[in-house]
């Protein structure tokens, strides 16, 4: 089954965002310490989304055409401002 990877970043900053959830082709992963991910997803066209509490949702497509490994590079979340 194929499998895509990348790293998830706070806009502004560039710092990493752990604990994301990125979803893709009905599986899940969450991002690690550094950002990062790695999630199988069927080939063809699939919704990617990364979600996090403290950041807006980033949603887009994906047409995954080969059965290996491909790296999305990186997806930047923007903060939820909040008011004090």
């Amino acid at each position: 089954m194929p499998s895509i990877q990348g790293k998830v970043l706070e806009y502004w900053s560039g710092r990493s965002v752990a604990g994301a959830v990125v979803s893709a082709g009905g599986r899940t992963a969450v991002t690690d310490a550094a950002g990062m991910f790695s999630l199988e997803v069927p080939l063809g066209v699939v919704s990617l989304s990364v979600t996090h509490g403290d950041f807006h949702p980033f949603i887009t497509s994906l047409n995954v055409t080969a059965p290996k490994p491909f790296n999305i590079g990186t997806i930047r979340l923007q903060s939820k401002v909040r008011a004090l």
